[in-house]
């Protein structure tokens, strides 16, 4: 079996070899996972690199239990994921993707109230020599990022308040979108009407305030609070 694509979990001398994709999600954004479904092969190994695997005796010593998917749920939980650099070339470079979509979501120009495009973005963090970190989640990176940036673009990150009312049969599509680029403060599905309060950057509030309008046909109010 081509393990090569693996990604390797060691905890207390134990190793257990992941979907990489999966174990991204859950490692580095929290998200839920089945090991079951996580492990790349359903082995506990002592060397995974020379396929020598634990014992269930050494199992029940060190984590109490034989089972391989109890102990691989302990050794994923508190072990240090261990990538290639070819994976953590390919996490930085997804991670930087992230930060640039994500500032030019949430930033705008304090002198126009519009957003930066990506590309303008893009070249303000190669000038300031800005380098995501594969292994941290980007919104710890986000600040950092802005800091790294606002010597080169002035950059605001001002926000409003907007309390939006859909009718429930148009609310779908326009849920999605809102999700997208704004923080859901409050939500509430009545018998005819859907209702949010939301918090959006400034910039985006007229493109997101039309965009919903388009979604909903006109049917939609949207004010700020």
């Amino acid at each position: 079996m081509d393990t090569s694509d693996a990604i390797k979990v060691r905890y207390e001398g134990y190793e257990i070899l992941v979907e990489p994709d999966l174990a991204k999600e859950a490692k580095l954004e929290g998200k839920d996972h089945d090991i079951q479904r996580l492990l790349f092969v359903q082995e506990i190994f002592e060397d995974a690199g020379d396929g020598k695997r634990a014992s269930a005796e050494d199992l029940e010593d060190d984590f109490g239990t034989r089972q391989i998917m109890e102990a691989a749920e302990e050794i994923f939980e508190k072990g240090d994921m261990q990538l290639t650099t070819e994976q953590k070339k390919e996490m930085r470079q997804d991670k930087h993707k992230q930060i640039v979509s994500m500032i030019a979501r949430r930033a705008q120009d304090p002198k126009t109230g519009n957003p930066h495009p990506p590309q303008r973005v893009e070249n303000a963090l190669e000038e300031a020599g800005f380098n995501a970190d594969a292994m941290t989640d980007v919104e710890e990176q986000f600040d950092e990022a802005i800091d790294a940036i606002r010597p080169i673009i002035p950059v605001s990150l001002d926000e409003k308040q907007v309390a939006i009312k859909i009718p429930n049969d148009k609310a779908g599509k326009a849920y999605d979108k809102i999700q997208q680029t704004a923080e859901v403060l409050e939500e509430q599905w009545g018998n005819e009407y859907f209702f949010a309060k939301i918090k959006v950057p400034a910039g985006v509030l007229t493109e997101l305030m039309e965009d919903i309008q388009e979604l909903t046909g006109g049917e939609s109010e949207v004010t700020e609070t």
